[in-house]
């Protein structure tokens, strides 16, 4: 059988899960910006970004959960790499200066989200490894999912309860009971 990674979903839902990853960047930008009228820039996808957030959570905390058996997963961390540019954006530019630098600066932010859109790359959310979670490639039942996972899966064994979000997206979510 032919390995292929996990497909990249639909336009709409990356475009989500990259304001949902791009959230606290663009909060910073907007604090930065926040004298400038363009603020809005900022504010508005952070904003929707927060509630992608806040949505998924509820989502997640409300779906079924499924066993799967997974088969071989592979880590996805090196992915997060390509977010730092952007986290450092608001350190290393200045929105106070003029409306123009305010305005090059949302082109550039923008740019790179729609970068992390049209690759697929925006599937690799740095806020969820701040919550203890990871991300993974991984097979499970003969397809490619990206999985969202807080226990250690070197040590899964057997099926494991996970909800699915989408059709290329599983989100572990253990029972009440158990251990992580």
């Amino acid at each position: 059988m032919t390995e292929r990674p996990p497909r990249r979903g639909g336009l709409l839902v990356r475009l989500e899960l990259g304001l949902a990853a791009f959230a606290p960047a663009l909060g910073l930008l907007a604090f930065r910006a926040w004298d400038s009228r363009l603020a809005w820039l900022f504010v508005l996808p952070a904003a929707a970004g927060v509630v992608v957030l806040a949505w998924g959570a509820v989502v997640v905390a409300g779906g079924n959960r499924e066993p799967f058996t997974f088969g071989a997963i592979e880590d996805q961390s090196g992915e997060i790499l390509g977010h730092i540019g952007a986290y450092l954006l608001p350190i290393l530019v200045s929105t106070t200066s003029s409306t123009e630098d305010v305005a090059v600066v949302a082109i550039v932010m923008a740019l790179i989200v729609l970068i992390h859109v049209s690759t697929g790359r925006v599937h690799v959310n740095p806020l969820l490894y701040v919550l203890g979670r990871r991300v993974y490639s991984a097979r499970a039942d003969g397809t490619a999912f990206f999985l969202v996972a807080q226990s250690d899966v070197s040590g899964w064994v057997g099926a494991q309860p996970c909800v699915q979000v989408g059709a290329n997206l599983l989100v572990e979510k253990p029972s009440a009971g158990s251990r992580r």
